[in-house]
């Protein structure tokens, strides 16, 4: 609960392409990311990452990248409670499931629908992705702070 006159700390999901682009140098997206960081550090932003974001990119990062070590780092990053996780539940699965289209595009994954979901959880319409869709469904993109 916030005192009179305090503000509210600003929330931020995060998405799996936004992780990735921190870690991973070779990313398209990695200096922008890199930069939008430094900014949300200056903020005192919270970023957080659901669950379901934290094993879809350990996932990508060793399957699609071949980028073990990085994969490593975040598992390090997580134990030593440097990466905010949020947990997931059925309810959240059920708001995912609302914008969710299994005949839609194939990048708009489950995944997506659970950054979608946790940020309705949290209250914050702010999320780290460099993914335009979620704009379409009214959520402001952190780079775009």
């Amino acid at each position: 609960m916030n005192t009179p006159g305090t503000k509210k700390p600003l929330v931020v999901v995060g998405d799996t392409d936004g992780l990735i682009a921190i870690l991973y140098e070779g990313d398209l997206h990695h200096q922008k990311a890199v930069e939008t960081v430094s900014k949300l550090l200056a903020r005192d932003a919270q970023v957080i990452f659901p669950l379901t974001t934290i094993t879809e990119t350990i996932t990508t990062l060793i399957r699609k990248l071949n980028q073990p070590d990085l994969a490593a780092r975040v598992v390090e990053r997580i134990t030593n409670g440097l990466l905010a996780v949020e947990n997931t539940d059925t309810d959240m699965l059920d708001e995912a499931l609302k914008v969710f289209d299994p005949k839609g595009s194939k990048k708009k994954t489950i995944f997506d629908a659970m950054v979608v979901a946790t940020a309705k959880k949290l209250d914050t319409s702010v999320i780290f992705s460099m993914d335009d869709w979620y704009c379409k469904l009214g959520f402001t993109l952190a780079v775009k702070l």
